[in-house]
């Protein structure tokens, strides 16, 4: 099967034009320049912070690009498909850099506030590319918001190096951003959200628009404060933000844009890929379908997610049949796996029989508290983006309907938003389990090239 070529580069679409023996020599080099370098006296501090105002680092890892490779190996590679091995070298190719930058992981924590609005230290990975010698590297900051994570031992900061290698492909944001900061130079912020990260106690507020806002917006700011104004011994802010994010990535990125944009903070751009902006239409059909859906642990994480933030009218006994009342809550705790957790819903896959008949009338009754509710979770209703934004989604998306991304763009159209690229990829093949997982590769490519193209 021919691959289909990107939109923003004609290169992307071709497979290793970058050959082996140039990446192995290049590795080469890279490592003779890497040893032959000593640091400075200055440069044996255990943390590059001096900001008061920024992340408290936790703890502190360091990669070079063999590393970044590991992981990348560690992914299945398709010779068939646009997977994210073809994803790393459109990249280098783009680029054209020889060679990459060294990068850092930070396990950071900063200030915001838990799922009933208390304050709280959440968590999160700051990831930024260094140089051994010479000046700070200068680099946008980029939000990577990561998609749907049942476990909460696969959130951003829980990545570690000495994991067996197969956990890796669990972290498939991380390689990510890993290949943006070693490759284009850019610095990452990367929120675990409420309830992932250290703060394992709560629910995680699932698509829940408010809460995943604060979240990612405050790690962004204190992100800002992190490296501005040479506050930083490694990297120096240029002064452009980005949020980049698929699937509940894509839904954190839109309501994240929304709510920096509230505060003040001027963005260059926001990457929303693939996510159910509309709780009440597009992802409303999919929970009341006839048709089996792929992965049915998504509704568990909803209305757990609903009820944590919203008890009272979403009640696990009314809304749910027996034994769903009870296994639900019971197993969508973000420690049992996504099979458990499918386990217990219905064999058909058919979502809404798990559901009350009267949830299903509420559900479906525009004046319910619980419709209400999940309409005021919708990312784009009363908003004109003043944000360049990219909005991209695969027509066959068989996860997060197409009609999430046409409701959005009327939408946006309807408020007068000019500044917007619209961008409906092609069907493509089921070569990962489900269309959803087969084309992120891809729209993970394409929206780091989107932001690559607004940063020349």
């Amino acid at each position: 099967m021919k691959k289909q070529k990107s939109f923003l580069s004609s290169a992307a679409g071709g497979r290793r034009t970058v050959s082996h023996v140039a990446i192995l020599m290049a590795l080469i080099v890279f490592s003779v320049i890497l040893f032959s370098c000593s640091k400075d006296d200055d440069d044996t501090e255990v943390s590059p912070l001096n900001n008061t105002e920024g992340f408290t680092v936790v703890e502190r890892t360091e990669l070079n690009i063999e590393d970044v490779m590991d992981q990348i190996l560690m992914t299945t590679d398709d010779p068939d498909e646009f997977d994210y091995h073809d994803l790393y070298y459109s990249i280098v190719q783009e680029t054209g850099n020889i060679l990459p930058y060294l990068i850092a992981h930070e396990v950071v924590k900063y200030k915001s506030t838990d799922n009933k609005g208390n304050p709280i230290e959440l968590t999160g990975l700051f990831i930024y590319p260094y140089r051994l010698i010479g000046s700070r590297v200068n680099t946008p900051l980029i939000s990577v918001n990561h998609g749907t994570e049942l476990l909460k031992k696969y959130a951003p900061s829980k990545w570690k190096s000495n994991y067996n290698p197969s956990d890796w492909g669990n972290f498939a944001e991380v390689i990510i951003a890993d290949i943006m900061a070693s490759r284009y130079g850019w610095a990452i912020v990367m929120p675990d959200y409420q309830g992932m990260g250290g703060d394992v106690g709560e629910n995680h507020p699932y698509c829940v628009r408010e809460k995943l806002a604060t979240a990612t917006a405050d790690m962004v700011q204190v992100g800002i404060n992190t490296i501005k104004d040479n506050n930083h011994k490694w990297v120096k802010w240029d002064g452009n933000v980005f949020t980049y994010g698929y699937s509940e990535g894509g839904f954190v990125t839109m309501a994240a844009t929304r709510e920096l944009e509230k505060r003040g903070v001027t963005m260059k751009g926001a990457v929303c890929m693939d996510g159910p902006y509309d709780l009440t239409g597009a992802m409303m059909n999919v929970m009341l379908s006839d048709n089996p859906f792929p992965v049915p642990y998504f509704l568990p994480m909803l209305f757990v997610g609903y009820n944590t933030i919203y008890p009272a009218d979403f009640i696990y006994d009314s809304m749910l049949k027996v034994p769903y009342n009870t296994n639900i809550p019971k197993y969508t705790t973000g420690f049992y796996s996504t099979d458990v957790v499918n386990s217990i819903m219905p064999s058909s896959h058919i979502l809404k029989e798990v559901f009350t008949t009267r949830f299903i009338a509420a559900l479906q009754d525009t004046g319910s508290n619980p419709h209400k509710i999940l309409w005021q979770n919708n990312t784009y209703p009363d908003w004109q983006p003043q944000t360049t934004m990219l909005l991209w989604h695969c027509k066959n998306d068989d996860c997060v309907p197409f009609g999430n991304f046409e409701t959005a763009k009327a939408a946006f159209s309807i408020a007068g938003a000019t500044n917007i690229t619209y961008v409906e990829w092609p069907p493509v093949n089921d070569w990962a389990g489900t269309v959803h997982v087969s084309v992120a590769p891809r729209a993970f490519y394409e929206g780091a090239s989107w932001i690559h193209q607004q940063l020349k």
